[in-house]
């Protein structure tokens, strides 16, 4: 599986769900997916994207949606331990799985060398944890967990492919469109 096409796909199920999406490649897909208010670039922050999520799912009511990266979630593995234990019903966390940190110079990550991030989810009590190898899949558990209560972690192994141009996004910009899609919402909490 393609992780461009895939966030094609992802895209075109959502509504208004907010989605952060990891550093690099992943925003730069993203972007030309679907430049949206309510997309949350995080570029810079390796190691951070479903923190950000768990965050945002924590302060709404609304579905959150994080396209990460299995080398940016190795980064930082307590995020996961974090989601179990709070387990927001509204975070559905996407990892794009190419074994490898491609940010660094494609070194091998350690799901290229047996790290099962599905078992790991499971065992930090995500109970909605699965790992999808092509776009029908995905698509079939991202319906299911955008209708039912998670958390959801979902491992989508992909292949590497030529990366898109970068995108024009500026964090601040970011930020400040991000925040006015809350502004007077009856669903925002605090």
């Amino acid at each position: 599986m393609f992780r461009y096409s895939a966030t094609k796909k992802i895209i075109g199920n959502l509504k208004r769900e907010p989605v952060v999406s990891n550093l690099g490649p992943t925003s730069d897909e993203l972007w030309h997916a679907s430049d949206r208010d309510r997309n949350f670039y995080t570029y810079g922050s390796m190691g951070l994207c479903s923190s950000i999520a768990l965050g945002m799912a924590l302060s709404c009511d609304e579905k959150v949606i994080s396209l990460d990266g299995d080398g940016s979630i190795l980064m930082n593995l307590g995020t996961i331990a974090t989601i179990g234990r709070e387990a927001p019903a509204n975070l559905i966390v996407i990892v794009w799985d190419n074994e490898q940190w491609a940010q660094t110079g494609h070194q091998k990550s350690h799901t290229a060398f047996g790290t099962d991030l599905e078992l790991v989810a499971k065992s930090n009590g995500i109970e909605k944890s699965f790992t999808v190898a092509d776009e029908e899949e995905l698509d079939s558990i991202l319906l299911q967990a955008l209708n039912e209560d998670g958390p959801w972690f979902i491992v989508a192994k992909i292949e590497d492919e030529p990366y898109l141009s970068v995108a024009p996004v500026e964090p601040e910009h970011t930020l400040h469109r991000f925040r006015q899609t809350f502004v007077d919402r009856p669903d925002r909490v605090g």
